[in-house]
């Protein structure tokens, strides 16, 4: 851990904020080119994935946008054209809740070699939803629906040995990993949406114990970024925080760095923060339950199965 890590890491405003990056960024490497990489970004038209579409880009990449709203993806894509006349930049509409979207979607890109998976779309519901598949959304939308696209898309990972970023949150070192499809009760969409994070850690690990021959699966976290999400649902925590707060940029910086980095030079499984490996745990003796662990694995596959090839 380097000597700024160490300093900040106590101070989770400091470290999560924006004070942390810039001391951080001053031993950051430039980003190598993406040229001739394809890579796929859920949750594309807005904050973070917005932003990281934008990096990606910027670096030659070209880009599917994956939007539950078409009109909101065809404005993001207009932003960043601006901006970036040569960013090759396409649409695809899907809503990463629904399992059939999901599967529409991996059929549309069967195709397509793909170097870089990156599953950001995000819910934070004021009250609880199920979705058409019996799933609340926030399970839906973190957890089942990024299993199914990563198990469906497998094949065209596996032509370019590429990898998988699941875009978790710092708040998940506030729970536990609970029961699959644990919700609050009374609903509490915040709780919700951390146990899911927290989920989303846990899945990359299970992915490279279960697929080691499969993609490099990690998980990351932003840092606390002002957001139109956090602006939205989270007014209480931007109103103090606001100060201290990263932009989009700022939170999309490891997400790029990961879609940038050979995966030969990152760990399978493990949980990235500004272009470093972390704890999933505030306590070094703290771990997840290996019946948990279990339990989350068999949950997801099996909700997941009947959208396989030759399933149906």
């Amino acid at each position: 851990m380097s000597v700024v890590d160490r300093l900040l890491s106590p101070l989770v405003p400091l470290s999560f904020g924006a004070p942390g990056l810039r001391l951080r960024r001053r031993g950051f490497a430039p980003l190598p080119r993406l040229d001739g990489q394809h890579v796929v970004v859920t949750g594309a038209n807005s904050g973070i994935g917005q932003a990281a579409t934008a990096q990606l880009a910027a670096l030659g990449a070209r880009v599917t946008m994956v939007c539950r709203d078409a009109g909101r993806a065809a404005t993001a894509r207009a932003e960043i054209l601006a901006a970036a006349p040569a960013a090759s930049l396409t649409i695809e509409r899907c809503d990463l809740s629904s399992l059939a979207d999901i599967a529409a979607l991996a059929a549309r890109l069967r195709d397509q070699p793909i170097d870089t998976l990156i599953h950001n779309a995000g819910v934070l519901p004021s009250s609880r939803i199920d979705t058409g598949d019996g799933l609340e959304l926030t399970w839906a939308t973190h957890v089942v629906g990024p299993h199914l696209l990563t198990r469906l898309l497998q094949p065209q990972l596996a032509r370019t040995r590429g990898r998988v970023i699941l875009v978790s949150s710092g708040g998940m070192y506030l729970v536990p990993l609970v029961v699959p499809g644990t919700v609050p009760d009374p609903y509490d969409g915040v709780r919700a949406y951390a146990f899911t994070k927290r989920a989303q850690v846990a899945l990359a690990a299970l992915w490279t114990e279960h697929a080691p021959a499969g993609p490099c699966v990690v998980a990351m976290h932003p840092g606390w970024a002002d957001t139109a999400a956090v602006q939205a649902s989270l007014p209480r925590f931007r109103a103090i925080t606001r100060p201290l707060l990263r932009d989009a940029a700022g939170g999309a910086d490891t997400i790029a760095w990961l879609a940038a980095t050979a995966p030969s030079a990152l760990t399978a499984g493990a949980f990235y923060f500004d272009r470093a490996a972390r704890a999933t745990h505030v306590l070094p003796w703290q771990h997840d339950a290996a019946e948990a662990r279990a339990a989350l694995w068999a949950w997801c596959t099996a909700r997941t199965d009947p959208w396989m090839p030759g399933s149906r």
